[in-house]
């Protein structure tokens, strides 16, 4: 191997010592700590290698050097790195993915990658780009294995976008470019991917509102929060509405489901307009909504449910030369003690049948002894 490449592909024994860049194991362990890597990230990792890299580290490689290829700095790593030194260091990394992160061998490694980079004059970006290439490649791989399968898919998605995240900082640590504001660029390019991969496995692609399994995740999380109560003594009011689109199928049947998929759309619109900045919105499933809203008593759920309910009302959908009214039938149901969410979402569906066999159109209340209760408004449905 010609000399000038040994510096890039390295033997681990001449690995460069952590503490030459002023990582000793304190400062490790606080990277990690401020990144959210832990032990569990360990096998995570380990589950990237055998889904996404076991086999397919050199094809994956390949197709980021196409790609990398159109930067017009990559002519500067076959000058004085070599493609072939460069791109075997990559596809070990690959097929190492996250293996030791938690180590000064892995610190080390990187920080002398990124060192090796500055001696042949190479622009940070393109290590940058290179830690940004493999994780665009490892997160498609992954979300087409897991495409039906968001519980699995998040947790991998969000271990990648930490170890990246890692990558990048030690690249930059061990860089040392002066130009800060290529770095915060650099950084703020990641926060916006890592905004846009977290919102892509937490939201209904129809409607825009949280998806069914974060939804009952948050809900899990603030019933929780209740019942510990804000001084973690004393209970929290919390209430939730379920949302179900009155005489759906029928607009469905009628005008196709395209146009109802545009309904579904138009009444997600007007339950956000109408709730607070802090409420959660979530898709239920089908024409079902959900709301949780915290800190909120019964009467005052009751008052921000009507409003939804005039707001969906009052606002027929105006699609080209159709004009489309619809109209929402809610059960709210306050937490009680010790609830969980499977019942307090079932009082509340129950609330919510009862608005429907009461003529539709209408908000219910799941009373706290059990039973349910009007809000006293009888506005019927609008013929469609």
């Amino acid at each position: 191997m010609n000399e000038r490449h040994a510096p890039y592909l390295m033997d681990t024994k001449a690995t460069f010592d952590c503490a030459t860049f002023g990582f000793d194991n304190a400062r490790i362990q606080e990277a990690l700590s401020v990144l959210g890597l832990h032990a569990e990230h360990a096998k995570l990792a380990e589950r990237i290698r055998s889904e996404a890299t076991e086999g397919e580290a050199e094809a994956l490689v390949h197709s980021c050097c196409v790609a990398l290829a159109r930067e017009r700095s990559f002519a500067l790593i076959e000058r004085s790195m070599g493609i072939e030194c460069f791109t075997q260091t990559w596809t070990r990394h690959l097929r190492d993915y996250g293996q030791d992160f938690d180590t000064p061998k892995y610190f080390g490694e990187r920080l002398a990658i990124a060192a090796a980079f500055v001696r042949a004059k190479i622009p940070l970006g393109i290590l940058q780009l290179q830690h940004s290439l493999t994780q665009q490649a490892l997160i498609n791989n992954l979300s087409v294995k897991f495409a039906d399968d968001t519980a699995t898919l998040r947790p991998l998605i969000d271990c990648i976008l930490k170890l990246n995240s890692l990558d990048v900082y030690l690249s930059a640590e061990g860089y040392r470019l002066p130009q800060i504001d290529e770095l915060r660029k650099a950084l703020t390019r990641l926060r916006k991917e890592t905004s846009h991969w977290h919102q892509e496995a937490s939201t209904d692609q129809l409607t825009g509102l949280m998806r069914y399994n974060t939804l009952m995740e948050t809900l899990d999380h603030h019933i929780n929060m209740a019942h510990r109560g804000h001084d973690g003594r004393s209970g929290s009011p919390l209430c939730v509405a379920m949302i179900d689109l009155d005489f759906f199928k029928k607009i469905n049947d009628t005008h196709g489901h395209v146009v109802g998929d545009f309904v579904l759309k138009h009444v997600a619109g007007r339950i956000q307009a109408a709730v607070r900045d802090f409420d959660m919105v979530g898709r239920f499933g089908g024409e079902e909504f959900v709301i949780i809203m915290t800190s909120t008593h019964l009467e005052l759920a009751k008052v921000i449910a009507e409003r939804i309910r005039k707001g969906v009302m009052e606002t027929p959908l105006h699609l080209k030369e159709l004009s489309i009214p619809v109209t929402i039938s809610v059960g709210v149901a306050m937490l009680r003690p010790g609830e969980r969410k499977e019942t307090l979402i079932e009082r509340a569906d129950k609330a919510m049948y009862k608005a429907k066999e009461a003529g539709r159109n209408r908000v219910m209340l799941a009373k706290d002894t059990g039973g349910t209760g009007d809000t006293g408004d009888s506005e019927t449905l609008p013929e469609l």
